[in-house]
C-alpha cells in the first residue's frame, strides 16, 4: 500500500458513533435553524448545537447518560445521541406537571430513550466546558416525553473507572461496543477500508471499461 493511499486515509474527517473524545469529533459549522441531519422527531443532533444556536427553540433525541436531582425544583440530564452530548436543565416554572416528569426522570435507567423540546440558552458565567463543542450552551427544558425505558444495565459503559472485568464486557459485547475507544476504533476501521476499496477502484482497469458496449 503506498503513501497516497495512506494520505487519503488519515486526511479522511471522522464522524462520531456517540460520545467520543473532543479530537475524535467532527466540529459542525452549521447555522441553519435546522440540523442537516433534521426529521419529524428532532430539528438538531447534539452534535450540530453550539453557541450559535443561543435562544433558539430545537428538538432533540437521544439517550440518557446521567441524571443528576439537585433539588426538589432542579434537574440535570445529560443527552446523548450518536453524534455528540448535550446538558438538559429541567425548572419547575418551566415544565407544566414538573412533578410528574421529574418522578419519570427519577425512575429511568441509563440509555433509556426521551425526547425534549426546549430553548438553547448561554451557561452561567463560570460553568462553561471548553473542552466540548456543546460545553458553551445547554437546553432549558419545555417538554420531556419518555420514547422508551431501559432495564438496568449489568454496566455502565460511559464510566470508564467502574468497568467491569473482561468476562463481563464480552458477554455483553452490545454494552461494550458503546465506549468511545472502541467506537473510533470501528470508525478507523471502516474509513480506512473505504479508502482501500476506492483507491483499488479509481486505479482499477475496470474502471475505465465502457460497460454499455459490453
Amino acid at each position: 500500500m503506498n503513501q497516497k493511499l495512506f494520505r487519503k486515509i488519515a486526511n479522511r474527517q471522522l464522524t462520531p458513533l456517540g460520545p467520543v473524545p473532543l479530537q475524535y469529533a467532527a466540529k459542525s459549522t452549521s447555522t441553519n435553524a435546522a440540523g442537516a441531519l433534521a426529521t419529524s422527531m428532532r430539528t438538531h443532533t447534539c452534535g450540530d448545537l453550539d453557541a450559535t444556536n443561543i435562544d433558539q427553540q430545537v428538538r432533540l433525541c437521544g439517550w440518557v447518560q446521567n441524571i443528576r436531582v439537585l433539588s426538589d425544583t432542579l434537574v440535570f440530564v445529560q443527552l446523548r445521541d450518536a453524534y455528540g452530548t448535550m446538558q438538559l436543565l429541567a425548572e419547575q416554572s418551566k415544565i407544566p406537571q414538573f412533578e410528574e416528569q421529574k418522578r419519570l426522570l427519577e425512575q429511568l435507567n441509563t440509555d433509556s430513550l426521551v425526547k425534549v423540546v426546549g430553548k438553547v440558552v448561554r451557561r452561567p458565567e463560570g460553568m462553561a466546558k471548553t473542552t466540548a463543542q456543546t460545553g458553551e450552551i445547554e437546553l432549558l427544558v419545555d417538554q420531556i416525553q419518555v420514547l422508551n425505558s431501559a432495564e438496568p444495565l449489568p454496566f455502565n459503559p460511559h464510566v470508564k473507572v467502574k468497568l467491569p472485568g473482561e468476562d463481563t464486557r464480552l458477554a455483553h459485547r452490545y454494552l461494550d461496543l458503546r465506549r468511545p475507544e472502541l467506537q473510533h476504533n470501528i470508525r478507523v476501521r471502516s474509513k480506512a477500508t473505504m479508502a482501500i476499496r476506492q483507491f483499488m477502484d479509481d486505479n482499477s482497469k475496470l474502471a475505465a471499461i465502457d460497460y454499455k458496449s459490453l
